[in-house]
């Protein structure tokens, strides 16, 4: 395997597909073996959810969250099977519950099993303060966040993903986020709103983090046994004092994923391997680091690209 600096990548909500995993399933144990315990540890059956869908019932938050965690996990299984492993990782939003498996932070199923206990908190939040996220493309983020700051108040919503250098998703209350996205179109951005059923990463989500924070604290923590960048400070972990902190404030904090390829580029990380389903992460990547030909960059999320993938990183 190439001596090159690896990072592995896990996706979060947004990456699902109906079908995702079901090859995995079906030609690795491991793979069958992580599901049904995943499904164990998530109280509901993965498996049937992840193949059979449908989509509307597997892009609920609180049946979401286990289940795209379920298929990193199973991806990464099948990497480090094949004798891959990485120098660094990191995860976008939920993508981070996956991070820290990968980190040997948290066991598998704990990982599973503290994203469904994140669904589900996350889910009751937005039930109880419904809400939106749009995303702003076109503009530079620090102009988007300085916008936000002086638009829409805190407790109404702010920035919660800093994608790319001009790719910048905000999130909060309906009518808050429809006075800043047409603001923002004003000044010539293309504006979307995103098929989400929360405001998450922003104070609408205050009221999940007193169950979040019981169910952190009942599950054990190990040091990172690799390089790992978290969501909120955009920087490697400390310890496991920084990781809990950081997962915590990680529900109505921004996700700082530009800081986390930078950091990564600067380590001299020069292969990416988006581990999960869809391509999501290897397009911000791009829009990151814009010279391609100084690194490479891989999505995995079936059978036949995890194999691409591992003879294309044999050289």
């Amino acid at each position: 395997m190439s001596e090159a600096r690896i990072a592995f990548l896990f996706p979060g909500q947004g990456s699902q597909f109906v079908g995702m995993g079901r090859d995995l399933h079906e030609e690795s144990a491991e793979a069958r073996k992580l599901f049904d315990l995943a499904g164990e540890a998530a109280g509901m059956d993965l498996t049937e959810l992840c193949f059979e869908g449908p989509f509307d019932a597997l892009s609920r938050t609180n049946v979401l969250q286990p289940a795209i965690t379920t298929v990193n996990l199973a991806c990464l299984a099948w990497l480090r099977e094949n004798g891959m492993e990485p120098w660094a990782t990191a995860g976008h939003s939920l993508g981070e519950y996956s991070a820290l498996a990968c980190a040997g932070v948290l066991s598998p199923v704990d990982a599973v099993r503290v994203s469904a206990a994140r669904g589900r908190c996350m889910d009751d939040a937005a039930t109880r303060f419904p809400g939106t996220m749009y995303a702003i493309i076109g503009l530079p983020m620090d102009k988007v966040a300085a916008e936000m700051e002086r638009l829409v108040p805190r407790s109404e919503g702010g920035v919660a993903n800093l994608n790319a250098p001009e790719q910048v998703v905000v999130s909060g209350t309906r009518e808050a986020m429809e006075r800043a996205s047409n603001h923002f179109e004003d000044l010539g951005a293309h504006v979307v709103e995103l098929p989400v059923s929360g405001a998450w990463h922003s104070e609408l989500m205050a009221f999940a983090e007193k169950p979040f924070g019981m169910v952190l604290d009942e599950v054990d923590f190990n040091e990172p046994a690799l390089r790992l960048y978290l969501n909120v400070t955009g920087r490697p972990a400390e310890g496991v004092a920084d990781i809990k902190d950081a997962l915590f404030r990680q529900l109505r904090s921004p996700v700082r994923w530009v800081d986390i390829i930078e950091g990564l580029k600067n380590d001299g990380v020069t292969r990416f391997v988006e581990v999960g389903p869809g391509r999501v992460l290897r397009g911000m990547v791009r829009r990151i680091w814009p010279d391609t030909s100084a690194y490479k960059v891989s999505s995995v999320s079936s059978l036949a690209s995890l194999r691409r993938v591992i003879e294309a990183f044999k050289d």
